[in-house]
């Protein structure tokens, strides 16, 4: 991160066990597709990080849906600037009772909505980013992960 004064060291970065605690723990989530014209589209939703994925429910004739078929690119922020989790990469729909079974029931908990049988989308990172906002912690503790 030029410019930000982050160390060059691996010393303060944040574990990957971090990361997935916050994005399981988050109840909102933010999520930013691109427009067929480019134009940025970002909404908020629900979601369960399960078994290093995300999985969110949306109609498949909304914005993001649209969207996401159209290019299936995206990323997902927690809802909290002050301990940050941002992941990228790309979103597919999943259908499989098997994969989706305990998705369903973690959402029900989650949430107190029960969804079975809906298909949802599913967003493994490529990159991830991760850091604690304030003055004695940003700049030790800002952390990327690749996935491949």
């Amino acid at each position: 991160m030029p410019g930000y004064g982050v160390a060059e060291d691996a010393e303060g970065l944040l574990p990957w066990s971090w990361a997935e605690e916050r994005l399981a723990r988050c109840r909102n989530y933010w999520l930013s597709t691109v427009r067929p014209g480019g134009r940025p589209h970002t909404m908020p939703l629900w979601a369960v990080w399960h078994e290093g994925r995300l999985f969110f429910s949306t109609a498949r004739t909304s914005v993001k849906a649209r969207n996401l078929f159209a290019d299936p690119r995206c990323t997902v922020t927690t809802e909290s600037g002050h301990e940050a989790v941002i992941i990228e990469g790309t979103a597919a729909v999943e259908e499989g009772q098997d994969t989706l079974s305990p998705v369903w029931d973690a959402y029900k908990a989650k949430y107190g909505w029960d969804i079975p049988g809906e298909s949802m989308f599913v967003l493994a990172p490529r990159v991830a980013f991760a850091f604690i906002e304030t003055d004695a912690d940003f700049a030790r503790t800002a952390t990327r992960w690749t996935f491949v």
